[in-house]
């Protein structure tokens, strides 16, 4: 018998977690003090493997299927621990002696009784491995859909999708892939009343507050996160904030833990803007910690309400009570709920918890609702800001279209994001002309992670009101 390695036991330990509470792993790996006890090394290994194993279990799994005698037999813990074995072989490309040893052994720590299967299972594997990677079991016609599909560790519908929508040539699929870490990028707390020791050794920021890339590690280890000195948001989606941040009364509806509230709220302050925020979100709990986020840093002045955003009559009702009448914002930014497939790298079971229904039928529809619903909030003269993390045009451009043609947006026409008004600020110029080169013809904003230093997929449309 081989000992077990700790990241191996670690990533089984938090995939079962996740799994067990329908967490993210990446939300299970930050929250357990045995990741950050073990050396740094096997904590690395430990988050690649159990990312990895979110990321691509579907192929895992049929993989695996193909040697199980009763597949829908086995323990929940035995097949996780094998899933892991195999993405080693898959994906990680470990000599199969070590996989399966250690394959064996993290399962037998969970249950000896199937070291036996296992043993026999993971050979099985080995020596198939390159074969299913390939796709040599699949008839020609499927051979290329299937074999991208298991690369990339995607269902093939989605695969499919993704070919279909941008006709990439195959060396390209690297934007879809979750398998590579995404760069971490930071926004710095413009409230800060003294210099971050950590920020100070950072070079000048890409645009004003933007940090990116930067050690993750380091970063984390930093304490940076727990002081609120900083938020990590994606450089595309801090652009889009950026953008978004106007004088006058804000509306973000889906601001969720508040990541763009933080950075609106410094880029508000940035850029010298008197504004009233206020963060609507769902859930009572994200509306907490976005507040609690917020005070934190020395942000105020945010107000943070929860309900549904397809009944804002209902939503706003105190503060329409307050004005005596219905209160009308000079910008509403939509973040809405979407299919994420901009960001997979970073929540990696994204596409194993999605169906094409979700995407071309059920997201839009609550999409072009949200749009509707919160257009009669809008000043005259005011703005929409749409947002996603989506890379798909059916819950992007299609949606946008659907709402200018609808009796809702009649009064509204679309803008060039890069013609925000914080955007003409000298000190913004550089965050201009990184918008700019996302744009399409129509102003439209679409960025694409298409290898491992991109930074995610976001799209954002803004929508002006005519002034009477």
């Amino acid at each position: 018998m081989s000992k077990l390695s700790p990241a191996r036991k670690l990533s089984l330990d938090v995939l079962m977690e996740a799994d067990r509470r329908g967490m993210y792993a990446r939300d299970v790996l930050s929250s357990r003090a045995s990741a950050k006890a073990i050396d740094q090394r096997d904590s690395a290994f430990a988050a690649r493997l159990a990312l990895g194993v979110a990321a691509t279990q579907g192929i895992l799994d049929e993989l695996l299927d193909q040697f199980l005698d009763k597949p829908k037999k086995v323990a929940p813990r035995v097949r996780m621990a094998l899933r892991i074995s195999v993405f080693e072989m898959l994906y990680l490309h470990t000599p199969g002696r070590v996989a399966v040893s250690q394959g064996v052994e993290l399962v037998r720590c969970g249950a000896k009784s199937a070291a036996g299967l296992a043993n026999a299972v993971l050979h099985k594997v080995a020596d198939n491995v390159e074969d299913f990677a390939t796709a040599s079991d699949v008839d020609e016609p499927e051979r290329r859909l299937v074999r991208l599909s298991r690369l990339m560790g995607l269902p093939r519908w989605l695969c499919a999708r993704i070919m279909a929508s941008f006709d990439t040539p195959e060396g390209a699929l690297n934007f879809a892939g979750n398998l590579a870490p995404a760069p971490l990028a930071l926004h710095e707390n413009a409230f800060a009343t003294k210099p971050d020791p950590y920020i100070s050794q950072l070079v000048t920021p890409v645009f004003p507050g933007c940090h990116a890339p930067v050690d993750a590690q380091v970063t984390v280890a930093s304490g940076l996160f727990e002081r609120a000195a900083a938020v990590a948001s994606d450089l595309n989606a801090q652009l889009i904030a950026t953008a978004a941040t106007r004088p006058g009364r804000c509306l973000e509806i889906g601001a969720g833990r508040g990541t763009k509230t933080y950075v609106m709220m410094c880029q508000a302050k940035r850029a010298g803007y008197e504004r009233q925020h206020t963060a609507l979100d769902l859930h009572d709990r994200k509306c907490d910690l976005n507040l609690a986020r917020l005070h934190k840093a020395g942000i105020q002045g945010v107000r943070t309400v929860s309900g549904d955003a397809c009944e804002l009559d209902e939503v706003l009702t105190s503060f329409d009570a307050m004005l005596g009448e219905p209160v009308k914002f000079d910008t509403v930014f939509i973040d809405a709920p979407c299919s994420g497939t901009g960001t997979m790298r970073r929540h990696p079971e994204i596409p194993w918890r999605l169906t094409e229904n979700d995407v071309t039928t059920e997201l839009p529809k609550l999409q072009l609702a949200m749009l509707k619903e919160a257009a009669v909030r809008v000043a005259a003269g005011g703005e929409l800001i749409y947002a996603t993390c989506s890379v798909f045009d059916e819950e992007n451009t299609q949606v946008v279209d659907a709402f200018l043609a609808s009796p809702e947006g009649a009064g509204f026409t679309m803008a060039p994001l890069s013609g925000a008004q914080i955007l003409q600020l000298p000190d913004f110029e550089q965050a201009k002309k990184l918008v700019s080169v996302r744009q399409n013809d129509r102003g439209l904003f679409q960025s694409v992670p298409v290898n491992a230093d991109s930074y995610d997929g976001h799209f954002c449309a803004r929508l002006v009101r005519q002034s009477s």
